[in-house]
Order: C-alpha cells, then structure tokens, then sequence
C-alpha cells in the first residue's frame, strides 16, 4: 500500500486510490452484488455508498455529485434486489458483523481487553415502518419518540475504538438477550473481556443479577433514582458501599456500589461537586480505585463519543428499511475500524526506533476526517464532477451572475 516517494526522499505516501480500494473492495468481498454489467459493478455500487458515509450525506446528494456514477435508484434496486430482500435481518447481520471484522488491528483477537457496550438509538420520522416491531420507543429526542436501536461492542486499541459486533435492537427485545448477543459475537471471535463497561440503561436487576456470575469485571453507571441512592450521594469524598436495587418483575439484588466524588468544572455546564454511581459486579476482581473507575469511564469509553464517531461515517437516508439502514450504520462503524486499522499497520511497519516520533505524528496528522477526506478524493478522481449548475431554463442576453 505504501509507496516511496523517491529514493532520495524517506517520505513515503499513502495514495488516496489505495484507501478508497481497500474500504470498497471489503464490502464487495463481504456483501457480493453480482454487478457486472457494462457500466457498472459491485465497487461503483459501494463507492456510492462508501462517499454518501464519508460525506454524511444521502444517496441522491451524492448520486448527483458525479457525472459517471450510477444513480441512487439503480444503487437502491440492486441493494435490495441482489442483498436486502432476498436475507433475513438475521442473515444480513451476521455479514454485517463478518464486514466490521474482516481487518482487525494487530493485537485484537486472542487477547483480553476492556470491552464497552451500548445501546444507539437512530431517529425515525416516517409515517409507519414496515414492521411496527422496528421501531424502539424512547424518550423524546431530535423531535420524535420512535427509534431504529442497535447495540454495538467495541474495544480501545491503541486509544481508538475498534467496533466488533452489532446488533439490530427489535421493539421488544430484552437489553439482557442484547447483551449476551453481542459478548457471544465477541467470544466467537476470540476476543476475552478483561472488564466490561456497559451504558446506564443496563442498571437493572435482571441485568446486574447476569452480570454478577460472570468471569470478568462489569463496571454501570447507575440512574440517579430514588431516596436511598440519592441519600448515599451526598458525601465529601469517593467511597465504596452497598446497594439493594428493587424490582417488581425482577425481585430485589444487592450489590457493591462505588460512588466517585469529583468536581464538574464546567463539564456539561455543571459546577461544584458529583457524585457518580457506579455498580461494580462480577467474580473477578476490579483493581482500579473508585476514582480510576470514573476516569476510565469517561474519558476511554464516553457512550457520546463513541456515538459521535459512528456518526462521522453515517450516510443520511429517510428509507424505512430497516435492512438498509442496518447496512448504513456498520458502512459508518467500518469507516472508523478502517481508519485504527491503517494507522496500526503503518505503525507496525515502521522501524522500531522511529515508531514513538510515527505514532505521535499519526494521532496528529491522521485523523478520521483526513481518512473521510482521502475517500472523498479519490472518487472525485475516479468519477467525472459536476461543475456547473445545469439549468434547464433560458436565460436573458447578456445574463451575467
């Protein structure tokens, strides 16, 4: 992939055909159209969606960008003719999760890391789904109620988060079932949990009560809810105690809760002091202090930026598909995969020496939207661009803008 500039110069090159080919080319492997017509085959397909992702943009934006692309209807008919329709949602999932795996950092599988899960819900405005069992409820957000779910997993590597298992969240599915979902994808993979972080709509008894005879760690942040939580909140200093949350359906656990004491600063416009609470279960020991606990909450598996980057790569769209939209949604995940994974392969064919001074130079040069930028530009090449506004009306003589 890396090219030498000159034999004079120890500058090596990236070029932006190469990162466009790479990302294609692993959606046409994974998810195979069968396009071959005389025009077009399955990488002008998936370049289309692959810029509509980099560019957060829709299919018909992006469709009209370029002169020699295919449209975005004959993009959507041989999705669903040749993908969507003819898979289950289950099947397709399962080659979604094939996609986001295909390339993998070194050091990921066969090794044991702090895993986080959480819960994305993606907003719905249409007038019906297809299946009203599509559409989760929850609380109002962006103007509506009704959400496409999907529950993801992923790991920090090399400080960047690396996505290895997604699930399309139904009405009515268990966050219990979710989540033993997801950590089977990720032990079929090879992939141990040292200690799992999970989002705080997971604090509950069935939950905690799963979570608790698990090998590993699982650290949740628990809702602010009721007298006895609020009234252990009120101390001066992080400290570790016990709590019994109740539930009509689930019956009542008790278990260690650890409550970090810290002050806001101006985080999310707040001031003086929080109190964080944290229920810390499982049969392995937990070997970071209550303080460490939040840090590393907070700052290495933050659910909002994690929701943030999955959104860099996630092209727009008003379809009710559910299919199609599950394949936009792991497009945006494989974006970001795809932009840790290049940096570690870089790095790890620098020479020893050089590697702090690379690393250093990577985190500060190659950034997501650098990557975006790299595929966005190399199918400008690839295609002819619109440069001009046709309009299809005269105009007077003499018309001057």
């Amino acid at each position: 992939m890396v090219q030498r500039s000159s034999s004079s110069d120890a500058t090596s090159r990236v070029p932006a055909e190469q990162v466009r080919e790479l990302t294609v080319s692993q959606l046409a492997a994974i998810l195979p159209l069968g396009v071959a017509g005389y025009r077009f085959t399955d990488a002008d397909i998936y370049n289309l969606l692959v810029v509509a992702g980099a560019e957060q943009r829709s299919l018909e934006s992006v469709s009209q960008q370029f002169v020699g692309a295919p449209s975005a209807n004959l993009v959507r008919h041989y999705l669903g003719e040749r993908l969507l329709w003819p898979r289950s949602m289950d099947e397709l999932e399962a080659r979604c999760n094939d996609l986001l795996v295909a390339r993998l950092p070194p050091g990921v599988v066969g090794h044991r890391h702090r895993v986080a899960i959480d819960l994305t819900l993606l907003p719905y405005y249409g007038e019906y789904a297809d299946e009203p069992g599509e559409l989760r409820r929850g609380p109002a957000k962006a103007g509506t109620t009704r959400f496409h779910a999907y529950g993801t997993a992923y790991l920090i590597r090399s400080g960047r988060r690396v996505t290895v298992a997604v699930a399309f969240v139904y009405a009515e599915d268990a966050l219990l079932d979710v989540l033993e979902e997801l950590l089977t994808r990720v032990d079929h993979l090879g992939i141990g949990v040292h200690r799992l972080y999970l989002d705080r709509e997971f604090a509950s008894v069935a939950i905690l009560r799963w979570l608790d005879g698990q090998p590993f760690a699982s650290i949740v942040p628990v809702p602010k809810r009721g007298k006895t939580l609020t009234g252990l909140l009120h101390g001066l200093h992080s400290v570790r105690t016990t709590y019994t949350m109740t539930s009509a359906e689930e019956g009542e656990l008790t278990f260690p809760l650890w409550i970090a004491v810290r002050y806001a600063m101006g985080r999310r416009d707040r001031h003086g002091r929080e109190s964080l609470p944290f229920a810390v279960v499982g049969q392995a020991r937990c070997e970071l202090t209550v303080r460490q606990v939040a840090e590393e909450y907070r700052e290495r598996f933050g659910i909002e930026a994690s929701y943030r980057l999955m959104h860099q790569g996630l092209a727009r769209t008003t379809a009710r598909d559910p299919g199609l939209r599950l394949l936009l949604v792991t497009i945006g995940l494989l974006l970001t995969n795809l932009w840790v994974w290049l940096k570690a392969t870089l790095l790890a064919s620098t020479p020893r020496a050089e590697r702090p001074a690379a690393r250093a130079w990577l985190e500060a040069m190659v950034r997501l939207d650098r990557f975006r930028d790299l595929l966005i530009e190399a199918s400008k090449a690839r295609y002819e661009v619109h440069t001009a506004l046709a309009y299809p009306f005269p105009l007077n003589p003499g018309f001057s803008l």
